[in-house]
């Protein structure tokens, strides 16, 4: 998808939020970061979007919270040794040109190498590939059945070592620099923040998960906006349409002389 993809993301408001909104809470968590994008993207296809690697879908996702909720990514966790609450915020730019970074070590060709006499390819996790270790409840087995989704040899080598190539190869058939291929292929596209406990000083590294951040965003923004909806409805009788036409300015105006703020 790409930089066209980028350029055709439509930011979550009024009622393409709530669709948006309306569509994830109905699908597992793990589907909810496609289901935004889907809002976004103009006919986009779901299924395209299942197969894009994570890194090249967070960046897509990243891009959508700038559009729709600005460029500052206000960021709360715990500090790992005293408990207290850590806050510091992210630059939505930044953390984009990271994973622009990360998608570009595999945009033209998928990771590759030779060993032992036998030649591997390495591409990134889909969510497609996520959502197949849904029913492995043994997280190493999770892990397993990922490598040996997103790791491939050679189709002369397969049949040489009696592995069929029409299903995949079992993670224990790859040498063990597959695995450490694998997480450092990953490790470049994962969005860490280094930041000191003001409390305690301890120094600590926080993984940033942007899909299960942005949705957490557009939840509360789609309950936000319905509870103005409520609030207009009543004092005006408007239909929920027209409430939605209406921008954010107008609307809180309206808001404002109903005496809702």
């Amino acid at each position: 998808m790409g930089e066209r993809a980028a350029a055709a993301l439509r930011p979550l408001a009024g009622e393409l939020l709530l669709a948006a909104w309306e569509d994830g809470a109905r699908c597992h968590e793990l589907y909810r970061p496609l289901a935004l994008l889907a809002a976004a993207l103009p006919g986009a296809d779901p299924a395209a979007l299942a197969v894009l690697p994570v890194p090249e879908r967070d960046l897509l996702l990243v891009r959508l919270r700038k559009a729709t909720f600005g460029t500052e990514l206000g960021v709360f966790g715990h500090c790992e040794a005293c408990g207290d609450p850590l806050e510091f915020t992210l630059h939505a730019d930044e953390v984009a040109a990271g994973l622009e970074a990360a998608t570009a070590v595999t945009a033209d060709a998928p990771v590759e190498w030779a060993e032992a006499g036998r030649r591997y390819r390495l591409r990134p996790v889909t969510t497609q590939d996520l959502a197949a270790t849904l029913a492995v409840p043994d997280v190493d087995a999770a892990g397993e059945l990922l490598l040996a989704r997103c790791v491939e040899a050679d189709e002369a080598d397969l049949a040489h070592s009696g592995l069929s190539n029409e299903a995949a190869a079992p993670s224990s058939a790859f040498p063990a620099s597959a695995a450490s291929r694998f997480a450092e292929l990953h490790a470049a596209a994962e969005i860490r923040c280094a930041i000191d406990c003001p409390a305690c000083c301890a120094s600590q590294v926080l993984d940033l998960d942007i899909g299960r951040f942005l949705w957490r965003e557009v939840a509360a923004a789609a309950r936000r906006l319905l509870a103005e909806v409520h609030q207009l409805a009543s004092a005006y009788g408007w239909p929920e349409r027209d409430i939605l036409a209406l921008g954010p300015a107008r609307r809180a105006a309206y808001l404002e002389l109903a005496g809702a703020r």
